[in-house]
């Protein structure tokens, strides 16, 4: 009786230690992000003018790498407005945004993502 005591005492000492190596894991470190990317200035993309004349519209999703100097890095399309120039003049016009890049919990700037919808509407 006295072992089994003992092999249940020991069960419920591994799984509090493994609980707390979970825990402990995940914990925030100093790595940690906790000031995501924004915008620091945005100017308007151009709106294409042959899409003006044939009246194209539609929202472009980017996806953008935000480098730790706050200047745009990779830009992919995530999602096309359905018009290629529009989706063109999107990425163009994110390329020349500057950001405030992402910051860890130390205050060290590193490189991120973002998603940065950009809106063609005919007025």
């Amino acid at each position: 009786m006295r072992r089994a005591g003992f092999q249940l005492g020991y069960a419920i000492r591994v799984l509090w230690l493994g609980l707390l190596m979970l825990v402990a894991g995940c914990a925030s470190g100093p790595d940690e992000i906790v000031q995501i990317a924004s915008h620091a200035s945005s100017p308007s993309p151009t709106y294409p003018v042959i899409s003006r004349s044939l009246g194209e519209q539609g929202l472009v999703t980017l996806r953008v790498q935000v480098l730790a100097s706050g200047n745009p890095g990779e830009v992919q399309v995530q999602r096309g407005s359905g018009f290629p120039r529009l989706d063109a003049a999107a990425v163009a016009g994110v390329k020349s945004f500057k950001f405030n890049p992402s910051r860890t919990r130390s205050g060290r700037a590193v490189d991120s993502w973002v998603i940065v919808p950009v809106n063609y509407v005919l007025k």
